[in-house]
């Protein structure tokens, strides 16, 4: 999706001031009146013109934000797309149709759509209509580990052209994610056509120890009774290397203790936490060990253990 903070020269987390000041700078620069009518300059006017329309703007902003970091489909249009509401939200932008499905202000959502996610004229619209030939779609399949899901990851992919590009896999995405490459597929049989686009299917690794759910990870840590009853540190493994943690005394199987901001990575640039679920594991004793029998029930008459359960 175009990088509408890149064009104005901001980042993500820009204010609306921010996004206002750095607009009226370039609007000024590359102004029709300022420029004597030079074509790529112009272009800039109306690229810059866009990205303030949708920046300045909470709603469209939100929208944007969100479709940007999804994941596509094998279609090229972000999961979760919904027309309608991509209608409603972005329908005030642009000018007279030229044929394809109109927003409610009147601009054509084909073209909208193809200037946001620069699909060569829409022939990936949701909206219907398409554009001219181009070649076919490719796909490979490019491997991550949990932990590189977590936080994102940078890989160099072949492209259909036989060149090597670099791509960024951002942080969140699932196994079974699919990302899209624009142009860097297979090439048209007339060189004036756009080339067709590399899909890249996404295959997490599973980690040895922490699963996956949602935007946390989980971790079933094993205790001994000493551990278990008085308490200590104990080394763990997280997505961002081993840790140490507290376990405060007396605790039970079952009980989750949370290490905050070890998860997996979310859209807003936060990440999920790291749920550690509690196994405690008793002691084998030998049959004539009767010595360490009897401490053991020592201990349960001390603390009353045997009057945990309820029923």
């Amino acid at each position: 999706m175009k990088d509408l903070y890149k064009a104005l020269g901001v980042s993500e987390t820009a204010s609306a001031a921010e996004i206002k000041k750095a607009y009226r700078k370039l609007a000024k620069e590359f102004h029709p009146d300022a420029t004597g009518g030079d074509k790529a300059k112009t272009e800039r006017f109306k690229e810059v013109g866009q990205a303030n329309d949708i920046l300045s703007d909470p709603k469209k902003r939100s929208e944007y934000d969100r479709l940007r970091h999804a994941p596509v489909g094998a279609d090229g249009v972000p999961q979760g797309f919904d027309p309608d509401s991509f209608s409603d939200i972005f329908g005030g932008m642009g000018g007279g149709s030229r044929g394809g499905a109109q927003g409610h202000g009147g601009g054509d959502m084909n073209d909208i759509f193809a200037s946001l996610f620069g699909n060569g004229g829409g022939e990936r619209s949701p909206f219907g209509g398409r554009g001219a030939a181009r070649g076919p779609d490719m796909q490979t399949t490019v491997s991550i580990s949990l932990a590189e899901a977590a936080v994102g990851a940078k890989r160099k992919v072949r492209t259909g052209g036989g060149k090597t590009v670099e791509v960024q896999i951002p942080a969140g995405v699932e196994s079974g994610g699919k990302l899209r490459v624009a142009k860097q597929g297979g090439p048209a049989h007339d060189n004036r056509m756009a080339p067709g686009d590399l899909y890249l299917e996404i295959a997490v690794e599973p980690h040895p120890f922490l699963k996956r759910n949602e935007s946390d990870v989980e971790l079933d840590l094993p205790l001994n009774l000493a551990e278990a009853v008085l308490g200590a540190k104990v080394e763990v493994p997280t997505l961002d290397g081993p840790v140490w943690l507290s376990i405060p005394p007396g605790t039970s199987s079952g009980k989750k203790l949370r290490l905050r901001g070890k998860g997996i990575g979310k859209p807003d640039g936060t990440r999920g936490d790291q749920l550690c679920r509690i196994e405690i594991v008793a002691p084998k004793l030998a049959p004539d060990d009767q010595e360490s029998a009897k401490l053991v029930e020592e201990l349960t008459k001390r603390t009353q253990a045997e009057k945990v359960r309820p029923f």
